[in-house]
């Protein structure tokens, strides 16, 4: 299985480059995202699906590729091809992860001042000790069990306190199957987990500059 990882920073579209990237999307998915009142919002759901584009061009996907994209009932995008992917994005970063084989997840947060102990319904003490008073500590654990859970295919928050990272430093515990999870490197002041199903053979991180997107 080969993983690829492409992460770029959050940049102010013009309104004449989201008008040409909300026509690069399928019917349905543009008339979504043209109505979020959100124009941060708008361009970062923009960037994710402009990272997807160029992650099915380096798997030798035409372009027109992009036009199956779609969202299933519980708003997990989907494509019509034999690839599993993931997006994400906070203020500041986009990240997006393609996978040849298995399930995908990943989630990127800026770090803020947010500390463990103040989440006793979503971690459990063992992680809520690692993480300690460290903010950084903590996202890392948030990232991880919101990766896994995007990867097992949950919705919200519900599943995050079955979700147990605490047992292997590279892994995580839920419903009785063991995550594959990895840090992705998007830079100071961020934090970032990818989850799979299975390690994998070949794993790859890319940074680019949305000019070329």
């Amino acid at each position: 299985m080969s993983v690829s990882v492409l992460i770029t920073h959050d940049v102010v579209l013009s309104p004449a480059r989201e008008a040409e990237w909300l026509g690069r999307l399928p019917p349905a998915r543009r008339a979504t995202v043209s109505r979020w009142p959100d124009a941060r919002a708008r361009q970062r759901s923009l960037l994710a699906s402009r990272l997807l584009g160029e992650g099915l061009r380096y798997l030798g996907y035409p372009a027109a590729a992009l036009a199956s994209l779609r969202h299933t009932e519980r708003g997990r995008p989907t494509l019509d091809l034999p690839i599993e992917f993931s997006l994400s994005h906070c203020e500041g970063r986009v990240v997006c992860a393609l996978a040849t084989r298995g399930p995908v997840g990943v989630d990127v947060e800026s770090v803020g001042p947010l500390r463990a102990e103040a989440f006793p319904l979503y971690l459990n003490a063992a992680e809520r000790a690692w993480a300690g008073r460290s903010a950084r500590r903590f996202y890392s654990v948030w990232t991880r069990k919101e990766a896994v859970a995007k990867a097992a295919g949950t919705a919200g928050l519900a599943a995050l306190p079955r979700i147990d990272t605490s047992q292997h430093e590279q892994g995580a515990c839920f419903e009785g199957r063991l995550w594959h999870t990895a840090a992705v490197p998007v830079g100071l002041g961020y934090v970032a987990h990818l989850a799979l199903g299975e390690a994998p053979d070949d794993l790859v991180f890319e940074r680019l500059d949305p000019a070329v997107l």
